[in-house]
């Protein structure tokens, strides 16, 4: 009541939210998910697949479950600029789209809707796909009070044509029923889904089928039986492999993965998940169609990363990306540079040029806007590929108009980039602030740390203890915890609080790192740590201080190389 009445200015309505978020916070993961699940949202995510269930007659769940496990509950509502002949060209939260079962033109049929008007309206999508759904459950035998009864329904939906990976799907979508929560949609808007009790045959884990189809030739990467009717041709015609071509799918990892398996007229050899992770359709010496431009095909390895050309690409995916380039480069002696690693864009266009002409030599930009490249389909993927970054992990550089003269951050702020003397420059931003970005025509500032000049060893006399080994004695000490750091200029942090610390339980026994990543109800106890760590860092002060870190453009005064960067001009 004491609480209650301290909060009463805010109304009962607030206090309640709170005290809510606070229990969430400090629950168990499976808790947490009961409490959530019963917050009701209405948001126009919601309200559409409330619309597409009832009008389908399917679950409501079900639906939500399918959506969040193609990463489709994200989707835009909007997609008005769509390239009409992408490599997967999914549709809605459902990401419908041409596997097996063809769900996208299917969809289209049933609505009477264009194919092009589902990929560009996701709720419109989703009441097709609902209907496709709704047909698949009736052919099945599928009943609207048994969710178990779906399976077979939900094994078709996927689009696989082998019987493992159509298993794997439908335990996916039967584990997050099981699981419940709250889910993260489009615009921030937050969708609940209720725990099921399903049977455990149906949620348990069955990837590790997946590794036993057959043996892929990178290391670690899936394999995917496909078979080359109509998509592919056996052997290269005596070409040897000089490129490597990166695209983009436009659609999540299942719908890409489906549609790559079976639509006709189009296949490539590897393809990178968001997560990192490698899946392999056909061998390397295939001849995959996947360039647009069949001189290309016969002399390069494509590579389709799950993603939007607009949307930037995760750590994850360009780590995994490079290492298996790197393999690739080393297996066939590719050359290691922007004219032989290349995207879709740069791949000539037959149609117009030579299909034996060069690539595409011109910024990314340019060769998106020329005709005469981005293959017989004038594909403008990967789009937003940070080249200065992706080719310094495979040693080598990008081109000097793949960046501009002026300093860029790159997408995640750690490293910046740009064109000096006819060179790509990559630095790292590991000061405070990382890299900052700046208006359009302006250097990007790249924060770097300053490290103190090393001070020779002192050799203490026999006997002596003011000398120490490092010839500070003070340095010698333990450090406090918490306490700024002498070597890298770091301040104390809620980020260095929780990483230090991440073991620790504040009064109620909620771990302080858990709670901080669920929400705004751990900052009490974050600001009580911040409160500690600042007096022991002012007890410090008078033996040490750290260095204040120093903006590249402050260093540069001093001889030292400028890192201060700008944004690449809009398009």
């Amino acid at each position: 009541m004491t609480a209650a009445r301290a909060w009463k200015g805010l109304g009962t309505a607030v206090l309640a939210v709170v005290m809510t978020s606070a229990v969430v916070a400090c629950s168990s993961s499976g808790d947490a998910a009961d409490v959530e699940a019963t917050a009701t949202t209405t948001g126009s995510l919601s309200i559409s697949f409330a619309h597409a269930a009832e009008h389908a007659g399917v679950p409501r769940d079900l639906l939500v479950a399918i959506a969040r496990v193609e990463d489709g509950l994200e989707l835009p509502a909007q997609r008005l600029v769509i390239e009409e002949d992408s490599a997967v060209p999914a549709a809605g939260p459902l990401m419908l789209r041409r596997g097996r079962l063809d769900t996208l033109a299917r969809a289209a049929f049933l609505s009477g809707k264009t194919e092009i008007e589902l990929r560009q309206d996701a709720d419109v999508a989703l009441d097709a796909g609902a209907l496709v759904l709704a047909e698949l459950g009736a052919r099945t035998g599928a009943r609207a009070n048994d969710l178990a009864s779906w399976k077979t329904a939900i094994e078709e939906m996927s689009g696989y044509a082998d019987d493992a990976h159509r298993e794997d799907y439908a335990h996916r979508v039967f584990a997050t029923l099981a699981r419940g929560g709250m889910l993260e949609g489009r615009d921030g808007e937050k969708l609940s889904l209720g725990k099921h009790d399903l049977p455990p045959t149906l949620t348990l884990d069955v990837s590790s089928k997946l590794h036993t189809l057959a043996v892929s030739q990178f290391p670690g990467a899936q394999w995917i039986p496909t078979s080359c009717a109509n998509k592919c041709d056996a052997g290269r015609g005596g070409a040897k492999v000089d490129y490597i071509v990166i695209h983009d799918t436009e659609g999540g990892w299942d719908a890409s993965v489906a549609t790559l398996q079976n639509d006709p007229g189009k296949s490539v050899q590897y393809i990178v998940g968001t997560d990192g992770k490698v899946a392999q359709f056909v061998t390397e010496d295939t001849t995959a169609w996947h360039a647009g431009n069949y001189y290309f095909n016969q002399r390069s390895v494509g590579i389709e990363h799950v993603g939007y050309s607009s949307k930037p690409y995760t750590e994850a995916e360009y780590a995994a990306s490079a290492k298996l380039v790197d393999y690739l480069a080393k297996k066939y002696g590719v050359a290691r540079d922007r004219a032989h690693i290349i995207g879709h864009e740069q791949i000539p266009n037959g149609t117009r040029i030579a299909q034996s002409a060069s690539p595409c030599g011109t910024a990314p930009k340019s060769c998106e806007a020329n005709l005469d490249f981005g293959g017989a389909g004038h594909h403008t993927d990967p789009g937003v590929w940070e080249w200065p970054t992706y080719m310094t992990r495979i040693g080598s550089a990008a081109k000097c108009n793949d960046v501009t003269n002026l300093w860029n951050c790159s997408y995640d702020k750690k490293k910046a980039f740009r064109c000096v003397a006819g060179k790509v420059v990559v630095d790292t931003c590991d000061g405070a602030g990382a890299c900052e970005v700046k208006p359009i025509g302006q250097d990007d500032v790249c924060n770097v740390s300053t490290k103190p000049a090393s001070t020779p060893p002192v050799t203490a006399a026999p006997g002596d203890p003011s000398a120490s080994a490092s010839g500070d004695p003070a340095s010698d000490l333990p450090a406090e915890p918490g306490a700024p750091s002498t070597t890298t200029g770091a301040n104390v942090s809620g980020a260095d609080l929780s990483s230090d610390h991440a073991a620790a339980t504040d009064a109620a026994g909620c771990s302080i790192a858990s709670t901080h990543e669920r929400g705004t109800t751990s900052r009490s106890f974050g600001s009580m740590l911040l409160v500690a760590a600042a007096v022991l860092a002012a007890s410090r002060r008078r033996t040490t201080r750290a260095p204040r870190r120093k903006s590249r453009a402050e260093l540069s005064r001093f001889g030292s190389c400028t890192a201060v960067r700008s944004r690449l001009p809009a398009p």
